[in-house]
Order: C-alpha cells, then sequence, then structure tokens
C-alpha cells in the first residue's frame, strides 16, 4: 500500500507547477531503478532547485500539491511541516502526511533538501504506475551521482554506519547497471559529493577504511539481520556486497579514490603557496 500511495504523490508532482523544481533521491527513486520487489522504502526523498526552501515555503507547495485532482480515490492530509535534525549529509525540510484511499489510511514522509550537487545534471526519468500500463515523467538523480553519494555516506562513516541500505543499493545498483555507469561522470560525481560534504581527506583514506569496514565482525552481524529483514537480500553475502563496494576490489573506484588524494594533495600544495607567499 505504501508503495501505491507513494506513486500517487508522484504523479501529483508531475502534473504540478513544481514538476520542473522537485527532483527524486533515495530509497524511492533506487525502488523504481531495480524493481519494487528488489528494494523497499518507506519515504519520498526529494531536492528542489531555483525555489528557496523554507518550512513555510514548503507547506505552501506541497498544500498545493496534494490538492490537484486525480481520479485515484487518493486524499492527503498534512500531519506536520518541520526543519530536518540530526543528519549529516544534508539539512532541509520533513512533511509527515497521511494518506487515505477509503477506509486505509497511510503515513507518509515526505524529505525536501536544497543545495544538493548533482553531477553532471538530473535526468527525466520515466516512472512505470504499478496498476496501470502508462507512465509519468519526473526529476531526478542520474545513476551516477546516486553512487557517489552513497560510496561517500558508506566511507565517512565507516563502521559506524549501521544503515545497512546503503552497502545493498551500492551493491544491486553497480549489479543491474554496470555497463551503462559512466565511469567520469561518476569520478566527477564523486569528488564534487566529497568537496560538498568536507569529506576529501576521508576519501584519500577510502581503501583503508572500506578494508576495515569489509572484515568487521559488527558489519558482518548487522549483514546478516539485514538479510533476515529483507528477503530480497537473503542470497547477497557481506563478501558480494564488498566485492563490489571496495575501492581495492573495483580497479574503476579506485582510480576514483585516487583522485580525491590528488585533489586533497593539491588542495594542500595551494595553501602551502599561499602561507609561503605570506609569510614573504
Amino acid at each position: 500500500m505504501r508503495n501505491y500511495v507513494m506513486e500517487r504523490f508522484l504523479e501529483r508532482i508531475s502534473l504540478s507547477k513544481y514538476r520542473n523544481n522537485f527532483i527524486l533521491k533515495g530509497g524511492m527513486l533506487v525502488s523504481a531503478m531495480v524493481g519494487l520487489d528488489s528494494r523497499s522504502t518507506m519515504d519520498i526523498d526529494t531536492t528542489i532547485k531555483n525555489m528557496p526552501l523554507s518550512v513555510e515555503t514548503a507547506r505552501e507547495m506541497i498544500e498545493e500539491i496534494i490538492a490537484i485532482p486525480i481520479d485515484d480515490g487518493m486524499t492527503f492530509l498534512i500531519k506536520s511541516v518541520g526543519e530536518i535534525m540530526g543528519e549529516v549529509e544534508y539539512s532541509g525540510v520533513r512533511t509527515n502526511l497521511e494518506a487515505t484511499l477509503e477506509t486505509m489510511r497511510t503515513p507518509l514522509k515526505i524529505d525536501i533538501s536544497t543545495g544538493d550537487i548533482i553531477t553532471p545534471r538530473e535526468v527525466s526519468y520515466t516512472f512505470k504506475l504499478m496498476f496501470e500500463e502508462r507512465t509519468i515523467s519526473i526529476l531526478a538523480y542520474n545513476l551516477e551521482t546516486v553512487l557517489a553519494e552513497k560510496l561517500e555516506t558508506v566511507i565517512a562513516r565507516g563502521v559506524a554506519n549501521t544503515g545497512l541500505k546503503d552497502y545493498y543499493d551500492l551493491y544491486i545498483l553497480q549489479n543491474e547497471y554496470t555497463p551503462v555507469i559512466d565511469m567520469g561522470q561518476f569520478k566527477a560525481a564523486f569528488l564534487a559529493t566529497g568537496k560538498k560534504r568536507n569529506s576529501i581527506q576521508l576519501m584519500a583514506d577510502g581503501n583503508r577504511i572500506l578494508n576495515e569496514i569489509a572484515e568487521s565482525e559488527i558489519m558482518q552481524g548487522l549483514w546478516k539481520s539485514y538479510q533476515k529483514k529483507f528477503s530480497y537480500a537473503e542470497d547477497i553475502t557481506w563478501v558480494m556486497v564488498m566485492a563490489l563496494t571496495q575501492a581495492t576490489k573495483s580497479h574503476e573506484i579506485t582510480y576514483t579514490i585516487n583522485d580525491a588524494m590528488d585533489v586533497l594533495q593539491l588542495t594542500q600544495y595551494k595553501r602551502h603557496i599561499c602561507k609561503t607567499k605570506d609569510i614573504k
């Protein structure tokens, strides 16, 4: 039911005057890319462009979106709107909705961020509807930026990252889309994400961090728990996941992390030159 509710909200976005402002990302996008049977999600993550974002503007946009008339029997009610607190990667606004279809009520969370770095740019994504032979078009992250943000999160959080979905997403997306991944765009997106999140120095130490994650008994135990919770992951071992995630086992990603090291060294060199000039 929740997937259908999220789909109904996305169609309203696609019909609204904000369709060129909202950009889909996160679990809902990954689910659409790999199939609902291969990835579950509980909410909708978006970023917004060319518009200011505040609690007030978010409420106004959501009110207009849910008021769009569609003959699907679904109604939405805003329960709360507030700032997102405690998130490392981004800040933004969270809206809690209640969707009603006949006698069924389903909670829905919409997260909206702003200022995200999408490399090179967002794409128009064709979203297949669940119960109809048609599609809707929405703006979304490109594949390379999705992968870049996931990898940055895995490295930046290290063994403290208990969100195993990041590892699963890296595995399933690479497993499904490796032939079409543009490595040039991926490298650029990875570096841009590291700069945006001030994690370039950590990225330069990525190989060691990923090795530590792979060998962590705690992480292996968490993965087993994830497998039990989500049946679509039950045949995917921790070794399989890390084989696609580890930089040391991925030639292209190794080059990407080496690029991060080059950027870090260049930045440090420039700072050294500037200090030298100041001294003189």
